[in-house]
This record gives C-alpha cells, sequence and structure tokens, in this order.
C-alpha cells in the first residue's frame, strides 16, 4: 500500500464533495493515471466511468436564469441551439488556436481519463468587429452547447457591491450545466486594480472575478472578449489557457470570405483588395444589405454590393483614388463612358478600365 495514491484519492473524495461533475471527473482520471503503476487493471475498471456523457450530461438543461435583484432584468442571455450561418473566415493564427481547441474538446473522453482538462478560458483582444464575438457562437456551435452571453448593462449596478453579486451569479449559474459563457466588453468588469477613477468597488470585483475564473469547471468553456487589453488587471491574464489576438482581414481573407458570391475571381480579388481596412462585421452587413437591395430593386447582387462598397469606404474617406469610386457610381447610375470621363475628367480608355476591373464589364 505504501505506492498507493493516497494524495490523489483525498482529491478525488474532496471533489465529491464540492459537487463540481468536471472537477470530480478530472480527481478521477488523476487517480486512475497514478494507479496504473500500482495495480493496471483496476485502473482501467476506474477509466470505464470516466465517459463523455457522463461529464458533459445536462447540456442545454439550465436552472432559470439569474436577475438583477434591483432592475428585475436577467443577468445573461441564453442561445441554443447556436447556429452561425455561415462558417466563419479567421487569420491562420486564430484559426490555428480554435482549431486547437475544438480539437480538444472533441477529444475529452480521452483528456478526461488522464486526468487532463481541456482549454476552459479563452481571452479575445482585438478592435470591434473583427470577429471575436462571432467566434465565440462558432465555437459553441460546433462544440453544440448552449451560448450564455453576460448582460453588462444589467450586471452593472451603481450600487455598492451589487455588481460583484451579479457577476458571482452569472458565474454559479453559468457553472450548474456544460455550457459556453461569453464575457463581452470584458475590459468593463476586469479593469486594473489600479485605476485611481475607482475606489474599493472595482477591486472587490476584479478579486470576485478571478476567484470565479479560478474555480471554472473543466466542462464548460469561458470566453472573455475585450477590445482594450490594456485596460485589463494584470493578474486576469494569468487565468487563461489562450490569449488570441484578432487583427482586422487581409485581402485573402475578404476573397476567402466572398467566395460564396457568384463573381469571376478577378472582380472578387480587386473587391477584396477594395475592402481591405473594413471589418468582417462592416462586409457582412454590405452583403446583407446589398442581397435586400438586389431583390427589391430587381437588380444583380455584385454591381450593387460595389455600389455599397464605394460608398463607404467614400464615406470614410478611406480611398486612395476616390476618382475610381465617382466613376463607378456613375456608371452604375447609367451615365455614358463620355458622360463619366468629362466629369471626372479622365480620358474613355481609363474609365472603361476602372469599370472593367471592378465589374468585370
Amino acid at each position: 500500500m505504501e505506492n498507493f495514491p493516497k494524495k490523489e484519492l483525498m482529491k478525488v473524495i474532496q471533489s465529491g464533495f464540492d459537487g463540481s461533475r468536471s472537477a470530480f471527473a478530472l480527481a478521477v482520471g488523476r487517480f486512475a493515471t497514478k494507479l496504473k503503476d500500482v495495480d493496471l487493471a483496476f485502473a482501467k475498471e476506474i477509466a470505464q466511468f470516466l465517459s463523455v456523457d457522463n461529464v458533459m450530461r445536462g447540456a442545454g438543461d439550465f436552472a432559470p436564469t439569474p436577475v438583477d435583484v434591483d432592475s428585475r432584468m436577467e443577468l445573461v442571455e441564453t442561445i441554443f441551439p447556436v447556429i452561425v450561418p455561415k462558417r466563419p473566415v479567421f487569420g491562420g493564427t486564430v484559426q490555428d488556436v480554435l482549431d486547437d481547441v475544438l480539437r480538444e474538446w472533441q477529444s475529452l473522453d480521452l483528456l478526461i481519463k488522464e486526468g487532463l482538462a481541456p482549454a476552459r478560458t479563452l481571452l479575445f483582444c482585438g478592435k470591434p468587429g473583427v470577429g471575436k464575438t462571432l467566434a465565440a457562437h462558432w465555437l459553441a456551435q460546433e462544440l453544440k452547447l448552449p451560448l450564455l452571453t453576460l448582460n453588462l448593462a444589467t450586471v452593472m449596478s451603481s450600487y455598492l457591491g451589487k455588481t460583484g453579486n451579479n457577476v458571482r451569479a452569472v458565474f454559479d449559474h453559468a457553472m450548474t450545466r456544460p455550457c459556453v459563457l461569453l464575457l463581452d466588453e470584458f475590459d468593463a468588469i476586469a479593469k486594473r486594480r489600479d485605476d485611481d477613477s475607482d475606489v474599493g468597488e472595482l477591486k472587490r470585483l476584479v478579486n470576485v472575478l478571478l476567484q470565479a475564473l479560478d474555480e471554472w469547471p473543466a466542462n464548460a468553456l469561458l470566453i472573455a472578449a475585450t477590445n482594450h487589453g490594456e485596460l485589463l488587471d494584470p493578474a486576469v491574464w494569468r487565468r487563461f489557457d489562450h490569449v488570441v489576438q484578432f487583427e482586422p482581414p487581409s485581402a485573402q481573407l475578404i476573397d476567402d470570405y466572398l467566395l460564396d458570391i457568384p463573381m469571376t475571381s478577378e472582380v472578387r480579388k480587386n473587391l477584396a483588395s477594395f475592402l481591405q481596412g473594413e471589418s468582417f462585421s462592416t462586409i457582412g452587413q454590405l452583403i446583407h444589405a446589398s442581397r435586400k437591395a438586389a431583390l427589391l430593386d430587381n437588380t444583380q447582387l455584385v454591381p450593387t454590393l460595389i455600389k455599397n462598397a464605394v460608398r463607404t469606404r467614400m464615406s470614410k474617406g478611406a480611398m486612395s483614388k476616390p476618382n475610381e469610386g465617382t466613376m463607378l457610381l456613375m456608371h452604375l447610375s447609367g451615365k455614358s463612358l463620355r458622360e463619366i470621363a468629362t466629369a471626372v475628367g479622365k480620358t474613355h480608355p481609363t474609365v472603361s478600365r476602372v469599370i472593367k476591373r471592378y465589374l468585370g464589364e
């Protein structure tokens, strides 16, 4: 008995009393791994109880949603099942991390039996509209788990101590079943504790958050998203398994994103290059608005999309050659090459080349 893994057995007993299904499964997995050196047959017998079905039992089955005591408004929004109509396109590094996370969760059975946990906490950083929220939805869809999104407006309370209580209530609720919990605008609740603009309340809130992150179970995925990583408390960063930096999409990624819209490869390539600098959120909104306009006006989608793209870029002063935008808009409104050339002070062949480059005409 001197080689018997007593310490691991004690952890199994303790986690059993704690009441977390995933923590108990991990403890049993670690115990079985240690036991292999002493009694391989018994270790295998114990490992039979460690299955994905047991660890993930109850996904989609939630207790009543927690509410703010004063406003009675719900603290989280729940979506199940999560459906992302179109597979998102991410840059190489981001996609690699997301694929690794999915691979770990798809191998949960193997990991649990060895006393290991999949990635449980992810921090998404980047400017608005670069795909952080979309990535969270996509992971929830692929994992077939409910997506819980923190309702920041409701969670934040003007009453001393209430915000921390609300955050704790959200975590307690999310920990009851397997799920994906999205903490959007994470910097609002995880701000640096040396911020002079806030005294004791901020420190209490971050302490609540750190404790909740430490207790996060292995059968749920927590995703925090922020546009301002520099505002986060240093202690928060260490609580995440992966920190993922999202960047505005490159022309190649935008080209891939446009693949399901019928157009020639040359037109798509030029449109993607033209839209570089815009977020996927903006591009998605352009496509959605263009589909509706093309349907209502009984026109073709691609010219409508290009017209809307030109208007968007011109409104931001983001075109290196604004004359080209003017040429396209005049052409799409029915002006002749002669009228366009005269208006912009260019030759007919120049106008024709610009139109052909963007519209393939």
